[in-house]
């Protein structure tokens, strides 16, 4: 804990820390983490994930017709909430109370706003986590060739990809510059994401007796993988602190202080 002490807790409150990594890196148990320690050391802290700021089913449906059909689906950039995340980090910096959404994936829609978190001005640290955070746009030549099978055959036509990569450069940059930090849990490569994604629907089958197939979910992941793969090509220069983990998500190299 040595950078998150001289980093963070020797810093000016407020302050909102960035969480950033691939699918089944450890995102949430981190910023759990993180705000037990900075409550441990009498500072008030709350976290949120972006997930929580997803649109309903009937917002990704409209954007669906809008854009393309793989909108209707929670996951990329241009599913999210972004004004109402931007409004709530903004709000949290001027030390003003603010509320913080959550979702309800079993449903797929947002819960009842009696059930969202409010929270007082006098908060010290925001821990926002989520799998692109940070992620810079590409050009419109990396939108080029395809990465996979779900892109080849659902978005020959480039359509989504290029307009996921809009949302990107403009909408979510403007969330993310108002990060203080960046942690980058570095998953090295999308074939330990299938992985870490397999562990955990076994543990699923084990507990209820059902679930998804390699199949399955190898096709669930894939629309993650172009802007998953960017990342790790791209924060560990941008991030404020990158942990790179193992294949089985051990921490494997800290670098600890970026000057």
């Amino acid at each position: 804990m040595s950078w998150f002490k001289k980093e963070v807790l020797d810093h000016a409150n407020p302050q909102c820390i960035a969480v950033s990594g691939c699918q089944g890196s450890g995102k949430s148990t981190l910023s759990a983490y993180f705000v037990a320690y900075l409550k441990s050391q009498g500072r008030m802290a709350e976290s949120v994930s972006i997930d929580d700021f997803y649109y309903c089913k009937a917002k990704r449906l409209a954007l669906s017709k809008q854009y393309a059909p793989p909108f209707v689906t929670r996951g990329a950039p241009g599913t999210h909430d972004i004004e109402q995340a931007i409004t709530a980090v903004n709000r949290f910096k001027q030390g003003k109370p603010f509320v913080l959404p959550r979702f309800d994936k079993a449903i797929d829609d947002p819960h009842p706003e009696d059930k969202w978190t409010p929270v007082n001005a006098k908060l010290d640290v925001l821990v926002v986590e989520g799998w692109c955070l940070g992620i810079p746009h590409q050009t419109a030549a990396q939108l080029t060739e395809s990465c996979n099978a779900f892109e080849a055959q659902v978005d020959p036509e480039r359509l989504y990809r290029s307009q996921v990569n809009t949302f990107l450069k403009t909408d979510y940059q403007r969330l993310f510059r108002l990060f203080d930090k960046l942690v980058f849990l570095n998953g090295q490569s999308f074939e330990h994401v299938l992985r870490w994604r397999l562990e955990q629907e076994q543990k699923l089958i084990e507990r209820c007796g059902k679930g998804m197939s390699y199949q399955q979910i190898e096709a669930f992941i894939q629309p993650f993988q172009r802007l998953t793969e960017w990342g790790i090509k791209t924060l560990p220069e941008r991030c404020d602190l990158e942990l790179v983990l193992s294949k089985d998500r051990s921490i494997i190299l800290n670098d600890d202080y970026k000057q």
